[in-house]
């Protein structure tokens, strides 16, 4: 978590493109870092005690595994002139009331890390937790129409549902889009099959020196995604190493986690996947690497490029979580992480047999 102060005023933000579940609304800083995520006041709570839990508290522990938490952005005003922001030196912006009714949740905005920001090519699954999908406090009606959801899907037996993924191909500056609806329409029985669409493997030999050739944005439809077997299969290794370890965190935390979902994101682009996959675990450089030289990437404006793992997973969408002392774990969450962890492991023991022998 980083404690500089946010500034009073934001630069232009616009709808985050690569949201793939979740409700609309959340918006993105022009550069992609940051997100602007609409939020009521339980899910803020969870984040600022998860932000200030000591380190010898298990709450500590999620830290790891949520979007770092930047602070909250307040509606307080709107600017009288739109075109001030561009001149901010000369002091003459002015802030005037915001007319009109502002839905609760507008007034205030978590600033969160965009965990896909310095993807090339961000292949995105958002993941459902939980087998129960109705928060307390909500009206009968929703609890019984929760409930049958949760029967009518892959929740209530298996504590998962696939709400949307998006997936790359090599050749294409488009990704392949699969909507909510098909996570509401499958079964237990298919849920590989899901895996499988978003874990594509490609028919393609592995290029010595990648250099994808782009084609047109009309043309996504005959893309082919998938990585090479030996990446992909570090992919699944690394996340289903990672699973295990969020389910051991959250079974030694007393919560009910209702909405809340896993995002697995990992890099499409073949170029970038080979370079992230030859660093250590596949991921990003630690603390422990900051001495050793450290090889970056300049873009054409003389910036430094952020360098992305190979892939990586985060819990998100806390709106309906309850921290609540004595209750014990989430059985329902630890239910579809497990549900998680055989499904990844299942199709890495596929690509497995893929992979060249040592022979």
């Amino acid at each position: 978590m980083s404690n500089s102060p946010l500034p009073a005023t934001l630069a232009a933000t616009h709808p985050l493109t690569a949201q793939v579940g979740g409700h609309a609304g959340v918006q993105t800083t022009e550069d992609g870092s940051l997100l602007l995520k609409p939020a009521l006041p339980r899910e803020i709570d969870f984040y600022q005690r998860i932000a200030a839990a000591d380190d010898h508290d298990e709450l500590s522990k999620l830290r790891k595994w949520i979007p770092k938490f930047l602070g909250v952005l307040k509606l307080e005003g709107q600017l009288k002139d739109a075109n001030a922001v561009g001149n901010a030196g000369d002091g003459n912006m002015e802030v005037v009331p915001v007319h009109g009714n502002i839905a609760p949740e507008d007034k205030e905005r978590l600033v969160l890390e965009n965990v896909a920001y310095g993807f090339v090519k961000p292949c995105i699954l958002d993941v459902k937790l939980g087998t129960v999908l109705y928060d307390k406090d909500a009206p009968p009606e929703k609890q019984a129409r929760m409930i049958k959801t949760a029967l009518d899907t892959t929740s209530g037996e298996t504590g998962v549902r696939l709400t949307g993924f998006q997936v790359y191909g090599n050749d294409s500056p488009k990704p392949i889009l699969t909507p909510k609806s098909y996570g509401k329409s499958i079964k237990k029985e298919q849920l590989p099959d899901g895996i499988e669409k978003f874990f594509p493997v490609s028919s393609a030999s592995y290029p010595t020196t990648p250099n994808p050739i782009e084609t047109s944005e009309s043309d996504v439809s005959n893309t082919h995604p998938g990585l090479p077997p030996i990446i992909l299969h570090c992919v699944l290794t690394t996340l289903q190493a990672d699973l295990e370890e969020l389910k051991a965190t959250i079974s030694n935390i007393e919560m009910r986690m209702v909405g809340g979902s896993v995002l697995i994101v990992y890099e499409g682009d073949w170029e970038r996947a080979s370079k992230a996959h030859s660093t250590p675990s596949g991921t990003a450089a630690t603390e422990e690497d900051e001495d050793d030289e450290v090889e970056v990437e300049i873009d054409e404006n003389g910036q430094i490029e952020h360098q992305a793992p190979l892939c990586l997973l985060s819990l998100i969408d806390f709106a309906h979580t309850r921290l609540i002392d004595g209750a014990g774990p989430d059985e329902g969450v630890l239910k579809g992480l497990q549900t998680m962890i055989d499904l990844v492991r299942q199709r890495k023991d596929k690509i497995a047999v893929m992979l060249p022998s040592d022979g």
